[in-house]
């Protein structure tokens, strides 16, 4: 007996991971505008008059902030190139089986290039 292979998604189904990949988006552009400001700026979030030669904790916020910020831009970026997908009539299809995404993924990880399987097989060999 044959396997019913899983259908391609819907308009609809696509409508709804485009409307989470932009919301997803407008949030992360807004946070990565705020990190920005507090990474470059002179002393992240402690004023200047109350900082001190030897105080290392302006150097921790900028450090921490740096790194929030490279991850949230990591996060844009791959919400970014999911957007592209659904453009390019390439979302929900697994970029290492090209199986189709299981949808309860997707709508947990909007951005995700691949499936559940695959996934865990990439992070076992370190990628």
């Amino acid at each position: 007996m044959a396997t019913k292979k899983p259908a391609k998604l819907s308009a609809k189904d696509l409508e709804e991971f485009k409307a989470l990949l932009q919301k997803a988006k407008a949030v992360l552009s807004g946070d990565l505008s705020q990190l920005e400001e507090e990474a470059f700026s002179q002393n992240g979030n402690v004023d200047a008059s109350e900082s001190r030669p030897g105080d290392t904790a302006d150097g921790y916020y900028q450090e921490f902030n740096l790194q929030l910020l490279e991850n949230e831009e990591e996060a844009l970026a791959q919400i970014l190139e999911a957007l592209e997908r659904i453009e390019q009539g390439t979302y929900g299809k697994c970029e290492g089986c090209e199986r189709l995404i299981n949808k309860e993924r997707l709508r947990a990880v909007p951005h995700a290039r691949m499936c559940i399987d695959c996934q865990r097989q990439a992070e076992r060999r370190g990628y």
